[in-house]
């Protein structure tokens, strides 16, 4: 079996002794071996340095102390340390050098979650041109002040990662060849009050050195720092640091402005209660409303609320056979499956062409009990010679290809067949006007659902031409 990554973890610090404490006890609970911790601190006076000597005494983490606040360029320290050309100015030493594979930044705000360091270990054995890893998902939690990242899915063998647009966060995990071997380095930001870390920079080194940078698919560490509780604890502290970020304070008020407004809810589905739902990252309003008050598991599976109407749906009207186009992840077949189940009668056939993602998608249904009530079939094709009409069926596939799906398995569908299109009606796609089109011709009548991606629940018509 193969050996697990280490881990090398860099934690930096400066005046926040309590956060510092929630961080370090936190790691030190949920990481697993082999694994390195190490401290640097901005020479504090606070009273971090009180903490500091005392886990150092125990021997549960390595501390390099500095006599001047230098900010990111901290985390450089540590790397020269390793090699053994630690400026005079350290009072602190390290036994050995850095022996990580990976090597993880983290500012002293994070509190993390069992599961994180196994994540990023998977992460980074999956993903072998992946560079740099935010603990991070590219769309802030309910507890947080700060905006949506742009990003672009990235599966491989079940798991999903989002691919940054732009730049990471400094708290972070990289290659260890990134940093001794193309020589990235940690950057200040250029102001003159606070030394504060360069983010961006991280990532387009990153970048140039041939990797690709990517946000978690949910939160692995709670991000104190960009929690509006932490903000109210220590306004002093952020107001200086907002005051030299790009949004200032008034940005920084008006986020956190926009949090207390936002209704405080119950994320989670009443199908899936054991996967973790995070907010919906489309960026356009529905009616009105926030699309983040809506819930996803990830950009291609419906939204959480969908995935459940489905579910009502079947139970509902009682499909004895349904029809699904790209499984996906396999959680829409669930809900159909679960609903047939509960009805005690009924299967659903679902069509998928990439096999790495169908194997996850079993593997899903069967860890539902699902597979005796699932048909699950490799291509874009039923099989030759299939009679059956099919009085539910759910159409999954890229918004440019909905409607020829639908047309392609029309003579399939029963009369009165209850078609439903998912990311159908919104920013997500363009069909509308082409489904307008079909009900014009007498092939479905059909009426949206408003959800930030778009749902059309349609009834196919056999009177058309």
């Amino acid at each position: 079996m193969k050996k697990p990554a280490c881990i090398s973890t860099i934690i930096l610090n400066w005046n926040r002794a309590a956060c510092l404490k929630k961080t370090v006890e936190s790691y030190l609970s949920t990481i697993n071996a082999p694994y390195q911790l190490i401290v640097v601190d901005n020479a504090s006076t606070d009273g971090s340095v009180a903490y500091l000597r005392e886990i150092e005494a125990s021997g549960k983490a390595h501390v390099v102390y500095l006599d001047e606040n230098i900010g990111g360029l901290a985390y450089n320290k540590v790397f020269d340390l390793a090699n053994d050309q630690m400026p005079g100015q350290a009072q602190g030493k390290l036994s050995g050098k850095l022996n990580g594979e990976l090597i993880h930044l983290s500012e002293n705000d994070q509190l993390f979650l069992s599961g994180w360091c196994e994540h990023a270990r998977e992460s980074f054995e999956l993903f072998d041109d992946l560079g740099q890893l935010s603990l991070f998902a590219d769309v802030p939690t309910d507890d947080e002040a700060w905006g949506a990242k742009p990003s672009k899915l990235r599966f491989r063998k079940g798991k999903i990662l989002y691919e940054a647009q732009h730049s990471l966060g400094t708290s972070c995990i990289m290659r260890a060849e990134l940093v001794f071997k193309h020589g990235v380095r940690i950057t200040n930001l250029a102001c003159a009050d606070v030394k504060l870390p360069a983010d961006e920079m991280i990532s387009i080194a990153v970048k140039a050195a041939g990797f690709w940078c990517a946000w978690s698919d949910r939160y692995y560490v709670r991000n104190l720092g960009h929690e509006v509780a932490e903000f109210e604890a220590n306004e002093e502290y952020y107001r200086t640091n907002y005051a030299n970020k790009g949004i200032g304070v008034e940005g920084w008020q008006a986020r956190i402005a926009a949090q207390h407004a936002q209704p405080k809810f119950i994320r989670e589905s009443a199908m899936f209660p054991d996967r973790h739902a995070v907010p919906e990252k489309t960026e356009a309003p529905v009616k009105g409303k926030a699309a983040r008050l809506w819930s996803m598991f990830d950009t291609r599976t419906p939204e959480v609320e969908t995935l459940d109407f489905i579910y009502a749906l079947t139970r509902l009207m009682k499909p004895a056979v349904a029809l699904e186009t790209n499984t996906w992840l396999g959680l829409t077949t669930c809900a159909v499956a679960k609903a047939q189940r509960a009805n005690g009668f009924g299967e659903i056939t679902t069509l998928e062409s990439d096999a790495d993602v169908q194997a996850t998608a079993i593997k899903n249904i069967a860890a539902y009990g699902l597979a005796p009530i699932v048909k699950a079939i490799l291509g874009d094709d039923l099989p030759a010679g299939t009679r059956q009409k099919f009085d539910l069926a759910i159409f999954n596939a890229a918004p440019n290809q909905q409607i020829d799906r639908f047309l392609k398995f029309r003579d399939y569908l029963a009369n009165d067949c209850i078609v439903v299109f998912c990311d159908a009606y919104g920013s997500f796609s363009t069909i509308a006007d082409e489904i307008s089109s079909l009900r014009t011709r007498g092939l479905i009548s059909v009426f949206p659902l408003p959800t930030p991606r778009g749902l059309l629940i349609g009834r196919v018509i056999r009177s058309g031409l």
